[in-house]
């Protein structure tokens, strides 16, 4: 259908609305109260699919403001300087677009990017306004149209930064446009038949519009028929409505879907809100349908986002809808559960506890006799791998889950096992050793969670996607997937002990203390035994698995051979050590090598981005393994230039 001027001239103020202030006028929110509580609790509990998963709209926001602004709070602009939850900014996004265009949501990690598009940075990272950016748009998305068919690999970091961000300013243009039908006015007067269904409204909601689909319907087939001079002025009336209507039907974005559909199929898919109106104008009585009600919703709280009581009760309308579809196909049980977990930020707090214990781990060396310190430590760690182990407990019950199905997940299972594996080790050896050890590699591992969590945001918007269907069984994923990567998790335990013994000789820590070095090489081995079971079990159950789904036990595929070098680099530690080749020094040193095995085998070889093994490549982890391999191979270099000085000292001194 041919869009009119007035449809036209719409449009072009709603998408022009968040820019049309001058740059430098002083902001002024529409927006004059905070969003009430029992509002945000009510949208934070809406239903939403997203990439295949069902998930609270709070979820949704957080991964979309982390992934634009690199956190999830936001502190309006002066003159109120809010915190905003991102529930708080997504309803902004949503209905009040104008104030979120002046909002910081944008994180430029190097002003160059503007610089290349016409603008100007601020410092060389900052985050910036949608009003600030909206000037270089057109060559921003001209350029990220240029660099999309790019192989990410075959990126460098400006082009990366510049193609992110312009999909977070199309995501953010789309959140603000998401209820663009839902806040214009359709135009129900100008002739007789409208004005009979419509009465002397010249101007009506959605809401009232689709609940007058069927008399609307019914006018449009009796003037398809009618060929009277009066007919035609009747029938360029409605059908003015209906291009309306279909203006935003056929241009109104993505949209987000809602609406759980009446199919109880696990694989029917949920609805936009455009998607129901095709769907509402089929039915001969909408007037008590739940799409009916959403939808009126939608209206009311767009008309009347500036009155609080009255968006209050369209939210809770909403709210009963949306959860009620959701809760009749099940998939609303684990909804306040997932808001619960995101609340408490597990992770976060796990991070501070370990750190506050190995403050205390610090002072305990200055002040070796204190028992409360050593309470104190004992406390940390323990609150800290509780909050762990609550963490990946919680996420296992909202997916139905077994713990790993994704990188991300691993970091924070193979913390939790280090962890728990250190724990057991202090309690049998009692040299503060282990304990110490896993306040370093917890805090490691949670600030290493976080920073991918930012990553998983970016590329996959959620650290709980849908899998894909060669990974959908939960037998395989608790048994292989689980044994290995504890495997993993000792091996790099027994790294991280590894140099616990080399930094210790180099730098002469308890020089005189030979049954210090000789514990802590009891426990290397003991944890490299721990760690070749696992892996082994681990690799087998992988090749019974791939049998089951590919019909062959192996492969020589790049993550099957990086299992196999971790089994075979074990096989060899402790073959050597068996044989009295490697002592001490020797143990250590290859404990080290073995923790580079072990990140090659666990992140390298999804470098390579080959193989049915392969998780795909993820920017930023090449430049981290790199540094990791360069400063292990350094730390081996120092302990047998160590070596080497010792050996000639003692022969001098014997001679």
């Amino acid at each position: 259908m041919k869009l009119t001027r007035t449809i036209a001239l719409a449009t072009l103020v709603l998408l022009g609305a968040c820019q049309k202030e001058e740059p430098d006028a002083p902001y002024e929110p529409l927006r004059k109260a905070p969003w009430p509580e029992e509002v945000l609790a009510r949208a934070a509990e809406l239903p939403l699919q997203d990439r295949g998963r069902v998930k609270p709209l709070s979820t949704f926001a957080g991964f979309q403001l982390l992934k634009m602004k690199g956190s999830r709070r936001l502190t309006t602009p002066p003159p109120v300087e809010e915190k905003l939850d991102p529930t708080a900014w997504l309803l902004d996004c949503f209905f009040f677009p104008e104030d979120a265009a002046n909002y910081e949501t944008f994180l430029v990690q190097d002003s160059q990017v503007l610089v290349d598009v016409g603008l100007e940075g601020k410092h060389r990272r900052d985050r910036y306004t949608y009003r600030e950016l909206v000037g270089g748009r057109e060559k921003l998305f001209a350029k990220a149209r240029e660099l999309v068919h790019k192989e990410t690999k075959d990126l460098d970091a400006l082009e990366r930064q510049m193609l992110g961000l312009a999909t977070n300013l199309r995501d953010f243009e789309d959140l603000t446009h998401f209820l663009d039908f839902a806040r214009y006015r359709y135009t129900t007067g100008g002739s007789e038949g409208l004005e009979a269904v419509f009465g002397e409204n010249e101007e009506s909601s959605i809401g009232s519009v689709l609940a007058a689909s069927a008399d609307l319907r019914a006018l449009y087939q009796r003037l398809s028929g009618a060929h009277g001079e009066g007919d035609v002025e009747e029938m360029r009336a409605a059908t003015r409505l209906m291009d309306e209507l279909e203006h935003f039907l056929q241009g109104g974005g993505p949209g987000y879907a809602l609406f759980a559909p009446p199919d109880p199929a696990p694989t029917a898919e949920y609805l936009t809100p455009l998607e129901l109106v095709p769907e509402i104008f089929a039915m001969d009585d909408p007037a008590s349908s739940p799409e009916l009600a959403m939808m009126a919703s939608l209206g009311a709280m767009a008309e009347h986002r500036s009155d609080p009581p009255r968006f209050a009760a369209g939210m809770a309308d909403l709210h009963e809808v949306l959860t009620g579809r959701a809760d009749a196909r099940g998939d609303f049980s684990s909804i306040p559960l997932e808001i619960s977990f995101y609340g408490v930020d597990y992770f976060y707090r796990a991070l501070v506890a370990y750190l506050l214990a190995f403050l205390l781990v610090a002072i305990s060396w200055m002040l070796p006799g204190s028992v409360w310190l050593q309470r104190g430590i004992w406390g940390l760690a323990i609150l800290a791998t509780g909050f762990v182990v609550a963490g990946v407990t919680m996420r296992c019950v909202i997916r139905s889950r077994p713990p790993i199905l994704t990188l991300y997940d691993t970091i924070l299972f193979i913390t939790g096992v280090i962890a728990l594996v250190c724990m057991g080790l202090e309690l049998i050896n009692r040299q503060r050793i282990a304990l110490a050890t896993s306040t370093v590699l917890g805090a490691l591992g949670m600030f290493l969670a976080g920073k991918y969590e930012f990553k998983e945001a970016v590329n996959a918007g959620d650290t709980m996607p849908s899998l894909v269907a060669v990974l959908d069984t939960n037998f395989w994923l608790a048994t292989h997937v689980t044994t290995i990567n504890m495997g993993y998790a000792a091996g790099l335990l027994a790294s991280a002990l590894a140099h616990v013994w080399i930094v210790g000789k180099i730098f002469g820590l308890k020089r005189h203390d030979a049954g210090f070095y000789r514990n802590v090489s009891k426990m290397m081995y003991g944890v490299i035994c721990f760690a070749l079971l696992f892996s082994v079990v681990g690799t087998i159950l992988g090749g019974v698995w791939a049998n089951y789904s590919w019909g062959r036990f192996w492969g020589w595929d790049p993550k099957e051979n990086g299992a196999l070098l971790i089994c075979l680099w074990q096989l060899i530690i402790i073959h050597l050590r068996l044989g009295g080749y490697a002592k001490q020094f020797g143990l250590a040193v290859l404990s080290v090598l073995g923790g580079v095995v072990v990140a090659f085998s666990w992140w390298g070889v999804n470098l390579l981005n080959v193989g049915l093994h392969s998780y795909g490549f993820t920017s930023g982890v090449a430049l981290v393994l790199g540094i990791m391999y360069l400063l292990e191979f350094l730390v081996v270099i120092a302990a047998c230039v160590w070596k080497l000085v010792m050996t000639k000292a003692v022969a001098t001194t014997a001679s």
